[in-house]
C-alpha cells in the first residue's frame, strides 16, 4: 500500500497548516498538479524523493506540463488540465487518459474538487489549497485507487 497527497492550484500560498505538513511527512508521494511554481520548488527542497509535479498555465513554464507516474502497478496521468479545456468538459482529458492507457487522470485548474469514475478510468481533481482549501488523500491498495477529498480547517 502507498499513500499519496495530491494538491493543485496553490497560487503562491502554500498553507502553513500543521495537519497538511504532517500528511506530507507521512505520505509515500506528493503530487502537485500545477499553478504553484514557488510551492513546487519548496516541496522539491523538502521532499526530493516524494514529489512528482507538473506546471500549470499560471506558472509561466512551457515544459513538464504532463507526466505519467506508476505507483504499485497503477498508472497516473498528471496534468494541470488547461490544455484539455477541463473548465468546460472533461471529455478531452478522458480521451487522453484512454490514449495513454492510464488508470487515473489527476488534474487541477478548476479549483473545485471532484472524483469521477468513467468505466475503468478515474478522474480526480483535488481542488485548490488556496481557494477551495482542499486536497486529495489517496491510497493505492492491491491495484486499486482509493481517494478522498480533504478540507483544510
Amino acid at each position: 500500500m502507498k499513500n499519496i497527497i495530491v494538491i493543485s492550484d496553490t497560487h503562491n500560498r502554500l498553507p502553513d497548516n500543521e495537519i497538511l505538513w504532517e500528511a506530507f511527512d507521512n505520505a509515500d508521494y506528493i503530487f502537485h498538479l500545477g499553478d504553484g511554481a514557488k510551492e513546487i520548488a519548496k516541496l522539491k527542497a523538502a521532499y526530493p524523493d516524494k514529489l512528482k509535479y507538473v506546471y500549470g498555465n499560471a506558472d509561466g513554464m512551457s515544459t513538464n506540463q504532463e507526466e505519467v507516474v506508476e505507483v504499485e502497478g497503477v498508472k497516473f496521468f498528471l496534468a494541470h488540465g488547461h490544455n484539455y479545456r477541463v473548465k468546460s468538459s472533461d471529455i478531452d482529458l478522458q480521451m487522453r487518459g484512454l490514449e495513454l492507457g492510464v488508470d487515473c487522470c489527476l488534474f487541477g485548474h478548476v479549483h473545485r474538487p471532484s472524483i469521477t469514475q468513467y468505466g475503468n478510468l478515474k478522474l480526480i481533481n483535488p481542488g485548490s489549497l488556496t481557494y477551495a482549501k482542499t486536497y486529495c488523500y489517496m491510497s493505492v491498495v492491491n491495484g486499486k485507487v482509493l481517494a478522498k477529498t480533504v478540507e483544510l480547517r
